[in-house]
């Protein structure tokens, strides 16, 4: 049977959790903002209950999961998992949380970054890379996509080959490369029944949004 609560979470040490993780997100645009952070945590939330995680762990790795995001065209982009996953140990070390419980809630979020491409190794890993996905599909996960593409000052699409027939994709240029590059591939990267089914609805709306700007732009 899962654990659902750590005896030295309290509410003081939740809010403070909160307040923290609300400051780190306050530069990041609403691609990565405190909004994505509240949204990725109620999914994550429903995905533990669904699949019997453990939903302190999950709460945290969810709620400290933006500490450190550096942006898409930063050298260190691939490496915002482990960073973030850093600050999330000395921040749990400095409130003193269990440094066991920490750690666990550290290596979710050390996995969960696509650019990482690190295979979860717990449950509540797979399920904090299903809900960070999640949040990337569906009319939300579009409008994140082009509010991220406009903080790195991305074309909208490539004005000769907008559905990359003839070249390579490259979503750091072109905005709607990232829907075939990455979002249209994320449900072979769900690891949950219940992440898979709620992916759904989420991608065949951005099927059908890509093939309308392909049609559009033909």
């Amino acid at each position: 049977m899962p654990v659902n609560h750590h005896p030295a979470l309290t509410e003081d040490l939740w809010s403070h959790l909160k307040t923290t993780a609300q400051a780190a997100c306050a530069d990041q645009g609403c691609g990565h903002d405190w909004l994505h952070v509240h949204r990725v945590s109620g999914l994550a939330d429903q995905l533990a209950v669904a699949e019997g995680a453990d939903r302190d762990v999950l709460r945290a790795a969810a709620l400290l999961h933006e500490l450190v995001n550096h942006p898409k065209n930063h050298p260190r982009s691939a490496h915002s998992g482990e960073d973030c996953a850093q600050a999330a140990r000395e921040l749990l070390a400095s409130v003193g949380a269990d440094p066991i419980w920490a750690e666990r809630v550290a290596e979710c979020i050390g996995q969960h970054a696509w650019s990482a491409a690190k295979t979860p190794t717990t449950l509540e890993s797979a399920l904090l890379q299903d809900a960070d996905r999640l949040d990337a599909l569906g009319a939300v996960g579009l409008a994140r996509c082009f509010a991220t593409a406009e903080r790195m000052k991305s074309l909208l699409y490539h004005p000769d080959d907008p559905a990359a027939s003839h070249r390579d994709l490259d979503d750091k240029l072109y905005a709607l490369d990232h829907l075939p590059k990455k979002l249209l591939r994320l449900p072979d990267r769900f690891f949950s029944i219940t992440a898979r089914k709620l992916a759904e609805p989420r991608l065949a709306l951005v099927r059908a949004f890509y093939q309308a700007m392909v049609e559009e732009l033909s």
